[in-house]
């Protein structure tokens, strides 16, 4: 198992080029769309999206790019760089870093965006009571 992972140049038998290639072309799309979503959401005003989900789009564009460099590499049997273990590797940093925003999206956002709505009603009850305090001058 282990001279399978580490095996320095693997040979020609890979056979999941297309796989591969149709996973970048995923996170591509995905990227495109979650950059619009992403725009619409802070157009909207909605200021914890913006804060949780700002780099999103760009790390999956990273993974496509460092996918896409994986592959070419593993084509061209590049010694030490052509390693079975990398591609798993990034494919486990992927759905490690998908888990982690799916969790962040159905777990983390919703009660952010309560407290967000709860600090503002706040910040608008005691902007009611400081209305009569003096303020300072405007020049």
């Amino acid at each position: 198992m282990l001279s399978y992972l580490f095996g320095i140049v693997p040979g020609d038998a890979f056979s999941y080029y297309y796989e591969i290639m149709g996973l970048i072309v995923l996170l591509i799309l995905g990227s495109i769309v979650l950059k619009n979503f992403y725009k619409n959401k802070v157009r909207e005003k909605d200021f914890v999206f913006k804060k949780l989900y700002k780099k999103t789009p760009n790390r999956l564009l990273y993974f496509s790019i460092g996918l896409i460099v994986l592959t070419l590499v593993r084509y061209e049997e590049i010694p030490y760089f052509s390693m079975r273990i990398w591609i798993y590797l990034t494919i486990l940093g992927l759905l490690a870093y998908l888990g982690f925003q799916t969790y962040k999206y159905i777990k983390i956002y919703p009660k952010e965006r309560d407290n967000y709505e709860a600090r503002k009603t706040v910040k608008s009850e005691d902007n009611s009571k400081n209305q009569y305090l003096p303020h300072k001058k405007k020049r």
